[in-house]
């Protein structure tokens, strides 16, 4: 999994030695950065997985900026005194680096967010009703005999359900564990779709809810034997 990262700091030459640390990790990938809390209130923390927040920034500290949020993004908070190590784990953050930071240090850090989120997005059994996806740090419920389609969106996926989008950073792979395989085909390798929603079948195109629908030529096969065309 790629860790999307975002820093809040007003340091910014520990900001530019963060952002090096980043760029050495390859899992990790550093999407936006911002020198104080209020810069950063614009974020759609549904693009980021983990934060790297500064505690003591002018007008708004980086716990009061958590505080703020109806929905805090995992994090990570740094911080020049020692003190406030305490305070950052009683706001659940996964770690705490005390300034100034040394790589190995911060390879530690990286390391237990990288665990953090393998245990986050193990695949869970599966459930006869229901898939359950993550946004921030929030589980949705979506009935099973809602969804249309999945979509592959880079890192992310997007699900089409009777009346709703959802958007969730996973792996179509790992979705598709999750669904009832006599139900589902992966029809190509950005789809995966509902049999029973499926309207119309043209070739390498089917058509799900006046939506088209590529079909790879090696899943041809499989579509027509279950949806018993010949």
């Amino acid at each position: 999994m790629l860790i999307r990262c975002a820093i809040i700091d007003d340091d910014s030459v520990f900001t530019e030695i963060l952002q090096h640390y980043i760029s050495k990790i390859d899992f990790m990938e550093l999407t936006h950065s911002y020198s104080d809390a209020k810069s950063a209130a614009a974020l759609d923390f549904n693009k980021i997985d983990l934060l790297f927040l500064d505690i003591e920034m002018p007008n708004m500290t980086g716990i009061e900026f958590l505080n703020s949020l109806p929905t805090a993004p995992p994090v990570i908070i740094v911080s020049r005194k020692k003190e406030y190590g305490v305070e950052a784990f009683d706001h659940d953050s996964i770690d705490y680096l005390h300034k100034p930071v040394s790589f190995s240090r911060f390879t530690k850090a990286a390391n237990k967010a990288q665990r953090f989120f393998e245990q986050v997005n193990k695949p869970k059994k599966y459930n006869q009703d229901s898939l359950f996806i993550r946004q921030a740090r929030i589980w949705i419920r979506i009935p099973i005999n809602e969804i249309l389609f999945i979509k592959a969106d880079n890192n992310d996926v997007i699900i089409k359900s009777t009346d709703k989008i959802y958007k969730a950073h996973s792996k179509l792979a790992d979705i598709y564990n999750n669904l009832p395989q006599k139900d589902f085909l992966q029809v190509h390798r950005s789809y995966i779709v509902q049999l029973q929603k499926i309207e119309k079948v043209d070739g390498e195109i089917i058509e799900i809810n006046n939506r088209t629908i590529p079909v790879s030529k090696a899943h041809i096969k499989e579509l027509h034997e279950r949806l018993n065309i010949f």
